[in-house]
């Protein structure tokens, strides 16, 4: 009989907490593949030089806040990432010798890791970006904390850029970690 009120009375008061929430960052992935082609190494370069594309990442906030008389508060942030890689694809070639398709391969696992990076980059700015918001003293006006709460979110994601930014110099867009096509 005691067994029956023991789990209640163990998560009574976790049920009853109605402190702030924020949630990990929910992720949306899409690869998008571009055609490259060629045999040798110098067809293959000059045609993946014509059809790169960098890719891009976005991170998205929303939060409730609750009124009272005189604050408004957040009680809830979600961030989502939308990141867009593009991944180039070699077309098969019957002329192309096994060591240069090796080599491709290679690369595009060297590429697939550094894209990685990014994808890191954009889900630790979307955590920042949760825990920054959900830090927001209320404010008097639920439009200030509004004004306050995206403010916050716009500079983080502005960091984000710079962070991308830096990211790619450090490893020379990937280069230094072998995400270079010889």
């Amino acid at each position: 009989m005691h067994r029956r009120w023991l789990l209640p009375l163990l998560l009574g008061p976790l049920l009853l907490a109605t402190g702030p929430v924020s949630a990990e960052p929910r992720l949306q992935n899409r690869v998008e593949s571009f055609d490259v082609s060629g045999a040798t190494v110098d067809t293959i370069r000059a045609s993946l030089n014509r059809h790169r594309q960098h890719s891009a990442n976005r991170v998205e906030w929303h939060f409730n806040w609750e009124s009272t008389p005189g604050q408004c508060r957040i009680t809830e942030v979600r961030t989502e990432v939308s990141v867009t890689l593009h991944q180039p694809r070699l077309l098969p070639d019957p002329q192309r010798p096994a060591s240069v398709q090796q080599q491709w391969d290679a690369y595009l696992l060297a590429l697939q890791a550094h894209q990685e990076g990014h994808v890191e980059l954009a889900l630790n700015s979307a955590r920042e970006i949760e825990r920054a918001i959900m830090a927001l003293p209320p404010a008097s006006s639920c439009d200030q904390l509004q004004a306050s709460a995206n403010a916050t979110g716009g500079r983080l994601q502005e960091q984000l850029a710079a962070d991308d930014r830096e990211y790619d110099k450090r490893t020379q867009q990937g280069t230094l970690d072998g995400a270079h096509f010889p």
